[in-house]
């Protein structure tokens, strides 16, 4: 006598992988539950205080989502921004290239033979910021 177990149909459905949100996507979240909560509060300054983000950023928002959407809350980048105690851009290729031919030499000794040598005046920090 041979016995027959019937298993019940098991029905697999297809796995969808996570979608992980990125650090802005997270940013620009917490941008608009701010909003949310003005709009709900109906007060700039309360939703300021409970959330600790300041007024002008809270109607700073406001404006960028008026002219632009959502979009216009991501970050902008600045490409090529200098800072304005940064040296000047030939300075830097001097330095890089004598410190490139002279590997062995720290900061300060780079910055001795810089004076000596090509009369440029940079000091053993500037060289390292370098």
């Amino acid at each position: 006598m041979s016995l027959a177990i019937r298993l019940p149909e098991i029905n697999v459905s297809e796995v969808i992988k996570p979608v992980k949100t990125s650090m802005e996507d997270i940013e620009i979240q917490k941008k608009l539950d701010v909003l949310a909560l003005a709009d709900k509060l109906g007060n700039v300054s309360e939703a300021s205080r409970l959330s600790g983000v300041s007024r002008d950023a809270i109607y700073r928002h406001r404006r960028l989502i008026m002219q632009g959407g959502i979009d216009a809350l991501r970050r902008q980048e600045t490409p090529d921004l200098r800072h304005k105690n940064r040296p000047e851009e030939e300075l830097e290729k001097v330095v890089i290239d004598f410190s490139l031919k002279n590997p062995h030499l720290g900061q300060a000794q780079t910055s001795r033979q810089l004076k000596a040598n090509m009369d440029i005046e940079i000091s053993p920090n500037g060289v390292r910021q370098i």
